[in-house]
């Protein structure tokens, strides 16, 4: 074989190579621009849970007079979610005189493992709700197949936005933003 047949098909196998990648990352493009612009939650589903503490009810209608709400569900056997837990905490105090509501919403957990790590953050900020989804079945709900993941919803059920695995909630330009989507400024 020549060299220019062998250089040849050298650059037929790149160029193949080259064109199925960019072929592949455009479908993936797509794929993720579909994800982001149409979620497949487009209103917060009926729901009923207990609030971890008082034991009361918690339900859509808990959130009806809220100017927005997160849902975010964790785990205490979640190592990310365990990492990003402290932010996510201080992210929600900075939207206490909003009325943006928190659930955080515990899957799949124990509750004697729950309050030991819970504890360990004393008092939660007063727009924060905890719950226990023991049996996991509102992830199937929202449709959430791992956690960390977090909705963002308006005062009118809406879906604003899904934030999927851990997030950088301490960022300066993360609360602002955020802002921004609920109230448009």
């Amino acid at each position: 074989m020549s060299l220019s047949s062998k250089v040849l098909i050298i650059s037929l196998v790149l160029g193949a190579t080259l064109a199925y990648s960019l072929f592949e990352k455009k479908q993936f493009t797509e794929m993720m621009n579909v994800a982001e612009d149409a979620p497949v939650l487009k209103v917060l589903p009926d729901f009923k849970l207990t609030n971890f503490y008082t034991k009361e009810e918690i339900s859509k209608e808990s959130f009806g007079d809220s100017s927005a709400f997160f849902v975010h569900f964790w785990g205490t056997w979640c190592a990310p979610c365990e990492a990003e837990f402290p932010e996510f905490l201080k992210f929600a105090k900075k939207f206490e005189n909003d009325n943006v509501l928190f659930l955080l919403l515990s899957v799949n957990d124990e509750d004697t493992k729950m309050k030991k790590f819970l504890k360990r953050f004393g008092e939660l900020p007063k727009n924060v709700i905890v719950s226990h989804d023991k049996s996991g079945e509102s992830m199937n709900l929202f449709g959430t197949v791992k956690v960390p993941e977090t909705y963002l919803f308006d005062k009118n059920f809406k879906n604003l936005k899904k934030f999927i695995g851990p997030q950088s909630w301490g960022l300066e330009a993360f609360a602002p933003r955020v802002k921004r989507l609920i109230f448009g400024q």
